[in-house]
């Protein structure tokens, strides 16, 4: 039954048209009345069919589609590339109870722009009608049947970061969350991908909810498309976007160690930069992200078992004939307190022993970090001009500065530079 409603008529501006087509009588009721309380939302009309929501859609030319994806006489799927082509500028947001990758990657590539899991709240309805509205300028330039969005003009390619650390309880995760969202700038675009799949962290640290994870791109790696990406990152408060670990530990064994360096090199053109947080273990995935990196950021305290981790570890990178300037180390929970009573030993004798600098050191400050992990917000967030969220904030910078060198910079690394590839794999090392 195809039903159109009447515009509300006033003086406000910018109202999203919304036109909603699902099988289910109660579901549209229920969609329409959570809509109703929303001054700058409109329903423009409901549909139960996916055939009566392309003629509703042409009759009324909606902004935004509520679509379902599972209907009688035309789907959602068949119904959302017939809009596309003839409502270019409508939005479609596909709605499903099936929470799969198949239904999302299907809905993407029909054109869809957003994929809502069954039931959905009002909170989610409203901020993703909203945020798909917001971004209708940039979709209306898609070529149509494409699956792919230009959302920038400025071509990109991320330069991948590994962080990763030798030695169990050395804070990398910190390391590797606040050095991920220090590298946000204006017209910078950061991923923050947390490749630790046993135990994920990430989203605790950051205080982040989602049903989607990285398992969602695994099966659609060799062909990636940017919508279906777009759909399953989340974005932090301070505008980093960050792709999730696996929410079931099984998950974990069912991901082939290739798929994830394939899935980092396919979101290389999206990015400035690409954090990876990985496991501690030195496994082929590891080994194979390190092979990708641009710089790994080794992170060890400065104790004896550190030092001997990272001893280690750097004998093996010179093995895979990494640049040396590839690995860089991180002293994290440094304190001098410790160093004078000499229960700790000093930074300057260890890159002593190792006879190599050390990128930076973090001071240890036990109340400020839990703290901020208790509140599942960053050390950078607050007293940025106090340790530790100052040596973070500096990490960063120096990061940055070291990827994106000046022209005299540039020249000196060059002539300094090894030249040598990078092995493709542990296994070159110690066999299968």
């Amino acid at each position: 039954m195809v039903k159109a409603l009447v515009p509300q008529q006033d003086s406000k501006k910018n109202v999203i048209k919304v036109l909603i087509v699902d099988d289910i009588p109660e579901t549209r009721d229920n969609l329409k009345k959570l809509l109703a309380f929303e001054p700058d939302i409109d329903v423009v009309g409901a549909a139960g069919t996916g055939r009566e929501g392309l003629e509703l859609a042409q009759e009324t030319t909606p902004d935004i589609i509520l679509m379902d994806i599972n209907m009688p006489d035309m789907d959602g799927i068949a119904a959302t590339e017939l809009i596309r082509k003839s409502l270019p500028r409508a939005n479609v947001i596909m709605m499903s109870v099936q929470n799969e990758a198949d239904y999302m990657r299907r809905a993407m590539l029909a054109g869809a722009r957003y994929f809502l899991t069954k039931p959905i709240s009002g909170e989610e309805l409203y901020s993703t009608v909203r945020s798909v509205y917001d971004s209708r300028t940039v979709y209306a330039e898609q070529p149509i049947g494409t699956g792919t969005t230009v959302v920038e003009k400025k071509e990109r390619h991320a330069h991948v970061i590994v962080v990763y650390s030798p030695q169990g309880g050395a804070g990398k995760t910190t390391i590797a969350t606040n050095l991920a969202a220090g590298l946000m700038k204006e017209g910078t675009k950061v991923l923050l991908i947390d490749c630790n799949l046993q135990f994920p962290s990430v989203d605790v640290f950051l205080n982040l909810r989602s049903p989607r994870n990285l398992m969602d791109l695994m099966g659609s790696v060799d062909d990636l498309d940017e919508d279906l990406v777009e759909n399953v990152l989340i974005t932090h408060d301070t505008g980093l976007r960050v792709l999730l670990g696996p929410a079931n530990l099984e998950d974990a064994e069912t991901i082939a160690a290739e798929k994830i360096t394939l899935l980092v090199e396919k979101l290389t053109p999206l990015f400035d930069y690409i954090v990876l947080d990985t496991p501690s273990e030195l496994s082929n995935l590891v080994i194979g992200l390190c092979d990708a990196a641009d710089r790994i950021m080794l992170v060890v305290t400065p104790t004896l078992p550190g030092f001997k981790a990272l001893r280690t570890v750097l004998k093996l990178f010179e093995q895979l004939t990494y640049p040396e300037d590839k690995p860089q180390i991180v002293f994290n929970r440094v304190t001098a307190d410790y160093e004078r009573a000499k229960i700790a030993p000093a930074v300057a004798a260890l890159e002593q022993s190792l006879r190599r600098k050390s990128f930076a050191a973090i001071p240890l400050d036990e109340k400020r970090m839990l703290a901020a992990l208790n509140r599942g917000t960053l050390a950078i967030a607050r007293e940025r001009n106090l340790s530790p969220a100052r040596e973070l904030l500096a990490l960063a910078d120096m990061l940055r500065d070291n990827l994106n060198p000046s022209d005299e910079q540039a020249q000196a690394q060059q002539q300094n530079a090894p030249g040598a590839k990078s092995a493709p794999s542990i296994r070159r090392l110690f066999g299968n």
